[in-house]
């Protein structure tokens, strides 16, 4: 795919996509992706942001976007900060390294380690430009392959497994009486993280990627009801559940379902539309 150029490092960084992609391939094994990521109501910016392998998704894209992958593949969601300064920024640059590294992953250790550099990169970005001192983004995501999945989170953002109409978390929450505790960046000076991963035999069901705007106001029972039905309409009942709770936080997630080759996700072979890479507002570069 086409790159662009990151302003932090000089680096290339992969582009920035809207639309459709769907992925050619001869293997009998893929994945279908439904990918939706909106501006909360109560929010002038989108700050959480959506990887599919090699593309960070859209953050303008209010409506479902349907991709077919194949495994290994990585999905990941990332929700900015809101209280510090430039969330937007910490979780589009750690959407950049994910996507990125992506296709380098191998093992448990090469996902951590890839999460970890994420980490890295937002300190260093504070470095270059003091305005962005303390921004921060949490990520939550699942690497899959032939025999089952890494889940992996730092923060809030959850994944979850439907199976069978129950629901499991199966991400753990960094918080503690009301606080985030972790998250990729959000101190002034360079903080480790742990990255929590689970390994999972995935063998039937779904899996949903979500930041909070999501699931913070309903319940699991509600949750678990929207994520019934085909793959191509549950984006629309996910929203309108998040809607109708009144939650006016940004909203992002991803379902991921093993897909049919018979009954593939209907869509040309074109690329989607590329958008230019624009992470750095003016203000913060001082």
């Amino acid at each position: 795919m086409d790159k662009a150029v990151s302003f932090v490092t000089g680096q290339t960084a992969p582009a920035v996509w809207k639309g459709r992609m769907v992925v050619g391939s001869e293997s009998q094994s893929r994945l279908g992706v439904a990918v939706v990521t909106r501006r909360g109501s109560g929010r002038e910016i989108n700050q959480d942001r959506v990887v599919v392998n090699d593309t960070v998704v859209d953050h303008h894209q209010p409506t479902p976007v349907m991709f077919t992958v194949e495994p290994p593949s990585l999905i990941a969601v990332l929700d900015g900060l809101g209280g510090h300064p430039a969330g937007d920024t910490a979780a589009s640059l750690a959407a950049e390294v994910i996507a990125a590294g992506s296709a380098q992953i191998g093992t448990e250790q090469d996902l951590i380690s890839l999460v970890e550099q994420a980490n890295r990169y937002l300190y260093d970005a504070m470095l270059v430009h003091k305005g962005l001192r303390d921004m921060g983004t949490t990520v939550a995501g699942v690497h899959v392959t032939d025999d089952g999945a890494t889940v992996f989170g730092v923060g809030d953002s959850r994944v979850y497994l439907h199976d069978n109409e129950s629901l499991t978390q199966l991400t753990v929450d960094d918080w503690e009486g009301g606080y985030i505790t972790q998250t990729l960046g959000g101190y002034p000076w360079f903080h480790p993280i742990r990255v929590h991963t689970t390994r999972v035999s995935w063998k039937s069901g779904r899996l949903l990627a979500a930041t909070d705007g999501l699931f913070g106001h309903v319940t699991q029972a509600s949750l678990s009801g929207a994520m019934d039905g085909p793959l191509e309409t549950t984006p629309d009942r996910l929203v309108e559940m998040a809607r109708r709770s009144g939650n006016t936080d940004d909203c992002s997630f991803a379902v991921i379902e093993p897909a049919d080759l018979a009954n593939e996700l209907p869509g040309d072979q074109r690329q989607p539309d590329r958008l230019p890479v624009d992470l750095w507002p003016a203000d913060h570069n001082n």
